[in-house]
């Protein structure tokens, strides 16, 4: 009987090993979509009174923030794997009023700018 017990655990432990774990970071998904951006009307406090701080803010523009939603699997010993990933760069002007919206998918994230100022060789 001990030895099944063990026998028990040991193959508990190998199928819990290779199941997939999920990790969601950000809004979630069904959250992002609903993000109602006027340009021209739309003020930076109302977006984050209604959806909470953004995900991060550009670091060299501070009157661009964004908010994400990004989904990872991955399993014991292996790489983590993007699912899905949303992201929407929100720009606004100088009375904080949304000036620009732009959605970003998977496909297109490597599209985003994070810097409009060009570095000098």
């Amino acid at each position: 009987m001990y030895y099944l017990k063990i026998l028990f655990c040991i193959f508990l432990l190998i199928l819990t090993s290779c199941s997939s774990n999920i990790q969601n970071n950000g809004l979630t998904e069904i959250k992002l979509n609903k993000i109602n951006v006027n340009i021209g009307k739309t003020k930076k406090k109302d977006l984050i009174s209604q959806y909470g701080p953004p995900f991060f803010e550009s670091v060299f523009n501070e009157n661009v923030i964004y908010y994400v939603s990004h989904k990872t699997s991955y399993e014991i010993l292996d790489e983590f794997k993007t699912e899905k990933l949303y992201v929407y760069e929100i720009t606004f002007n100088e009375k904080n009023i949304v000036s620009n919206f732009k959605k970003y998918s998977k496909k297109n994230a490597f599209n985003i700018s994070v810097s409009d100022k060009a570095s000098k060789d």
